[in-house]
């Protein structure tokens, strides 16, 4: 009876080991150590994971640098076009993204006209919430809240904008407080989770 006890020990430790060697450090991993900066090389060290998740199956974790790296470098056509030099930064289960917007793009309403006039040409935007993937290869950001130079931005005020954006329920499926996007090449769900950006591939 020790012995499959044992067996049975040996055999689910085999199991954890395999099933999150993505996250364990030693050898095994493929990629690189984790990035401290957004750069380039942060780039390419998302690339090898999601080569390696199309490769493998297997899920893969991106770090904020690392994710932030590859929308600036790689991925530009995602929110690079909406704003300037984003950043997104990952905490449990949610995700803040950051950057410059042109306050000339803000939606017309009475509350902006009010505050237009005060502001910069570009003004410093943080858009809060949580990811969730929307359809095979698509995924939704469901705002919590926003600030333009940080401002507070009225809910009603915020579900405006994601209209014009092409958010704010425009496709099957999306919530009036949602932006839907891409997901990258090959990923089938997008998730955060602990502090990371947790990727699948498509099936």
């Amino acid at each position: 009876m020790r012995n499959l006890l044992a067996l049975i020990g040996l055999a689910a430790l085999l199991f954890a080991g395999y099933t999150y060697r993505d996250r364990i450090p030693g050898p095994w991993r493929h990629d690189t150590a984790a990035a401290l900066e957004v750069s380039p090389e942060a780039a390419q060290s998302a690339e090898n994971k999601l080569a390696r998740m199309r490769s493998s199956g297997d899920t893969v974790h991106l770090s904020s640098v690392e994710f932030t790296s590859y929308l600036r470098y790689r991925f530009k056509d995602q929110f690079t076009d909406q704003l300037e030099a984003p950043t997104v930064q990952f905490a449990g289960d949610t995700l803040t993204l950051n950057g410059r917007f042109p306050t000339d793009r803000l939606p017309d309403t009475r509350d902006v006209a009010a505050l237009r006039d005060f502001l910069p040409d570009t003004a410093d935007v943080r858009v809060r919430g949580q990811l969730r993937t929307l359809g095979p290869g698509r995924g939704a950001i469901r705002v919590q809240n926003v600030s333009v130079a940080k401002v507070p931005v009225p809910r009603d005020v915020y579900i405006n904008a994601l209209k014009k954006v092409g958010g704010g329920a425009a496709e099957p499926g999306l919530g009036r407080d949602e932006y839907p996007f891409r997901l990258p090449p090959g990923v089938g769900s997008a998730r955060v989770q602990g502090g990371e950006l947790v990727l699948g591939p498509s099936r």
